[in-house]
């Protein structure tokens, strides 16, 4: 296995891994225009974790200031199904760590749905705490 960065040949691959993830409808071309984007900030981080070429998992921290301090963001980790438990989302969230320790952030935070009690277990074993509560609002 191997982590690296989002190449843009990688994207429709890691579109299809997103539908079990996010329930939101998004177009390849759209995603080209977003990855684009997303070059050009040195604040994005979207790693992908691939075995024999294929994407296999991923995630994506945001390093984001406020005048007090920096902090990550993470989103969107996702490993494939089938392969949970084998140490790849573990490695991608590590991976986050080194970016974050790099961009100087003072802490990590995430959000993750109620209902997903064996992702809770995964991000507490990776270190996160549940001792705030999150609210998200939805255009």
């Amino acid at each position: 296995m191997i982590i690296e960065k989002l190449k843009v040949e990688d994207i429709p691959e890691l579109l299809k891994l997103y539908n079990s993830l996010i329930p939101f409808e998004t177009s390849l071309e759209k995603s080209l225009r977003t990855y684009k984007e997303m070059l050009l900030d040195e604040n994005y981080l979207l790693l992908v974790a691939k075995q024999h070429d294929l994407v296999i998992g991923s995630v994506l921290g945001i390093c984001c200031k406020c005048l007090a301090v920096s902090f990550l963001v993470i989103e969107d980790v996702i490993v494939k199904d089938g392969l949970r438990g084998k140490g790849i989302g573990r490695t991608l969230i590590d991976s986050l760590d080194e970016f974050a320790k790099k961009k100087q952030c003072a802490y990590a935070i995430l959000v993750s749905s109620a209902y997903r009690k064996d992702a809770h277990k995964f991000y507490e074993n990776a270190g996160f705490t549940d001792s705030v509560v999150g609210f998200r609002k939805l255009y």
